[in-house]
């Protein structure tokens, strides 16, 4: 049989000429030797014919087409023929009796992960129908309908979460890769949870610095509520007689309470702040493309509307430090020469 001359029989792993007694499995079409396969008495893939495997060629026309179809349309890879799965990036991989994609002028056909790698958007105002980049492109990486991790290439008119990438970065201003990859996350993974150690570290002064003046606000506001017994018992201890007669018992307990709360608020900043950024920059976009067709016009106003404010950030640990301050004195000269001999050191 010429079809399966220089493929090899899997029992004797010699190849196969064109004066060879070949047999095939009636499930699978893998063939043998007819000796081999009275040998083995069975096909050697039979603990995978429920999962639906059949024999691909190695060599000849169907290997040819076979190891077209096992190059990933993500990320190249060349893939063994017959396996459905790329083995770099888990993308599901054509089959070679599928037809070949097409693309739209648009670039909209297809899941993301199978574009054209590294191609820019269509732009109709170029003449010669050519892509031209539109923004910063970036790999992303998400789950499976099997549960395995595979990349995608997300351009600037691909949407997350509803929202063009172009118009996310916009916003977004500084660290645009950082975020657009955690709201892809969010947005294909519905798991809004992660942890910013820069909203652990800096507290309401990352909210202020991304513009988020409520959240700011309202988290700096708690954050000094819980700061101000561990001060006032400060304050009790190195000048009691600062609070006359007051009966000052609580504010011990009062000191561990607020310092619990206050690592406690930094914990539940450190694991939403993004998902509550992600949902303010969301609303603030929508509202801009609502007002403002697209073009530099949008662009511009994305600018201002999103970004960042380090004055306001500066402006916070400004009003903190003065504030200890104030309480350092009010701790009484005792404290002050004590905290001031600990310097000089």
């Amino acid at each position: 049989m010429a079809r399966y001359t220089g493929n090899h029989c899997p029992v004797c792993e010699q190849a196969f000429t064109d004066d060879d007694d070949i047999v095939v499995c009636p499930d699978c079409g893998t063939p043998y030797h007819r000796a081999c396969w009275q040998k083995v008495g069975a096909c050697m893939h039979q603990s995978e014919h429920a999962a639906g495997f059949e024999w691909k060629p190695e060599f000849g026309p169907e290997a040819e087409a076979a190891a077209h179809a096992a190059i990933c349309p993500n990320c190249g890879t060349h893939n063994e023929p017959g396996t459905t799965q790329c083995s770099h990036c888990g993308v599901p991989l054509p089959r070679p009796e599928d037809p070949p994609r097409q693309e739209t002028a648009d670039n909209t056909t297809g899941p993301i992960y199978a574009r054209t790698p590294g191609a820019g958007a269509y732009t109709p105002n170029n003449a010669q129908g050519s892509r031209q980049a539109a923004g910063p492109r970036m790999d992303a990486y998400g789950t499976g309908v099997d549960g395995s991790i595979y990349r995608r290439e997300v351009g600037p008119e691909d949407p997350i979460d509803g929202i063009k990438a172009k118009h996310w970065a916009a916003f977004l201003g500084r660290s645009p890769m950082y975020y657009l990859m955690q709201f892809f996350r969010m947005s294909e993974t519905k798991h809004r949870v992660t942890f910013s150690f820069a909203a652990f570290f800096f507290g309401p002064a990352y909210l202020l610095y991304r513009k988020m003046w409520k959240e700011g606000i309202l988290t700096a506001i708690l954050s000094m509520v819980f700061y101000l017994p561990g001060l006032f018992a400060t304050i009790a201890y190195y000048n009691p007689d600062f609070f006359g007669g007051m009966p000052l018992g609580w504010l011990s307990v009062a000191s561990t309470i607020g310092e619990i709360a206050s690592w406690a608020l930094r914990v539940v900043l450190a694991l939403f702040a993004v998902s509550w950024y992600e949902k303010h920059a969301k609303n603030r976009i929508e509202d801009v493309c609502a007002r403002c067709p697209e073009g530099p016009e949008r662009t511009e106003a994305l600018a201002r509307s999103g970004g960042t404010n380090i004055l306001a950030a500066i402006l916070y640990f400004g009003i903190v430090g003065l504030v200890e301050v104030a309480f350092l004195y009010m701790a009484g000269p005792t404290f002050v020469n004590l905290l001031m001999s600990d310097m000089s050191w």
